[in-house]
């Protein structure tokens, strides 16, 4: 049952983790430079790539127990990564792209709970907690989606808007 899901859901994280990269190569000038958007595309991309692998786990033949230790173990993964990087992210300049610590923190945390909830109770042989992992993957894609659409069409404005600003300001009055 929980195959299907997984199979569909890890499709199109794979499908969504290509197409990061493509707005990040299209954004690439200011991405490079930002190290707050470095990192926000880092996460972005590990988003994906947790709910990918995390979805092959799902669908691989093996133990229920197995998987559960899978799980745990990504989502203890994950956890450690997407904090390290949202650390490194909040350490940058830009103010543009940061959304809120209590969204950002709680919709990370939800995300590797969800994970490490289904992986408890597989490994104890029960696959009721599944439903904790589905909406963790539906919650990584969604805020995944955010971040790259925060790269397409903020990245960059900023810096737009300083050199906006600083050319309709009236010039200097010459010197007498």
């Amino acid at each position: 049952m929980w195959t299907t899901f997984a199979a569909t859901v890890g499709g199109s994280a794979a499908g969504l983790t290509g197409l990061t990269f493509i707005v990040v190569a299209f954004r690439f000038d200011v991405v490079a430079t930002s190290q707050e958007y470095r990192n926000r595309a880092a996460q972005t991309v590990s988003l994906f790539l947790t709910t990918t692998v995390t979805a092959s786990l799902i669908t691989l033949p093996q133990p229920t127990w197995a998987l559960g230790v899978e799980l745990l173990a990504a989502a203890a993964a994950s956890a450690t990564l997407l904090s390290v990087l949202d650390h490194a992210a909040r350490r940058g300049t830009s103010r543009h792209a940061r959304p809120t610590l209590v969204v950002a923190l709680v919709a990370l945390v939800a995300f590797a709970a969800g994970i490490a909830t289904a992986g408890a109770f597989a490994a104890t042989g029960s696959t009721k907690g599944l439903g904790f992992y589905a909406a963790s993957a539906l919650l990584g894609l969604t805020w995944g989606v955010y971040g790259t659409w925060v790269f397409l069409t903020q990245a960059g404005t900023d810096q737009i808007n300083t050199a906006a600003t600083a050319h309709s300001q009236p010039a200097p009055a010459p010197a007498a």
